[in-house]
């Protein structure tokens, strides 16, 4: 089952690059599942659903098609860590929060391998892709996250943290490199032309 639900989700997300990196989107699922594995070897629905987690945010398939494939346990995780697809901006990400913390260990872990993969994404890019402000963002949303998790993985915490603090160093190092330029305001934009990716969960 696992090895099946690598295959399908390289199919499912051919094409799609991480939205910092520029890695191959199934690079990142590949970590989470292997953060999983390590942490229950024996939980090949929770492995399982580490492959898939972002399938039906970020695909044309959805939760009938994993259910369908890879049964109803594996069709549950996945939604239970999949966000409403109506819920932008604070409300989705206060609303994560909520949902992770009322969720059971499997969604936690989850939560916890997939933030830990995204924040060390961020961590050592080059100053023209480091979104400063979006990052210092979403470093804030993921402790909050993570926050509800801890007890469960105490390793994959500390990885988490450690990553978080070295993020935040570079987010201090961005801040002091800013010149503001006309009413106080900083002169870095955003990049352009980055080529379709996807966005952190």
């Amino acid at each position: 089952m696992i090895a099946d639900a690598a295959l399908f989700a390289a199919r499912a997300h051919a094409g799609q690059i991480r939205e910092d990196s520029r890695e191959p989107y199934i690079n990142h699922l590949a970590e989470v599942a292997a953060f999983l594995a390590a942490l229950e070897p024996f939980d090949p629905v929770l492995v399982t659903a580490g492959w898939l987690h972002d399938v039906v945010e970020d695909t044309s398939f959805t939760l009938e098609d994993i259910r369908t494939l890879f049964g109803a346990d594996v069709a549950e995780l996945v939604n239970d860590v999949s966000d409403p697809p109506d819920l932008k901006g604070k409300v989705r990400r206060d609303r994560q929060v909520t949902h992770t913390m009322e969720s059971g260990p499997r969604v936690k872990l989850l939560k916890l391998a997939d933030k830990t993969s995204n924040v060390e994404e961020l961590t050592g890019l080059p100053a023209a892709r480091f979104d400063r402000k979006g990052n210092e963002r979403y470093l804030k949303w993921a402790r909050r996250v993570v926050a509800v998790c801890r007890g469960l993985a105490p390793e994959l915490e500390a990885r988490f943290d450690r990553a978080a603090e070295r993020l935040e160093g570079e987010i201090a190092e961005a801040k002091a490199r800013e010149k503001p330029g006309k009413h106080g305001k900083s002169k870095t934009s955003r990049r352009k032309g980055s080529p379709k990716k996807e966005k952190k969960k």
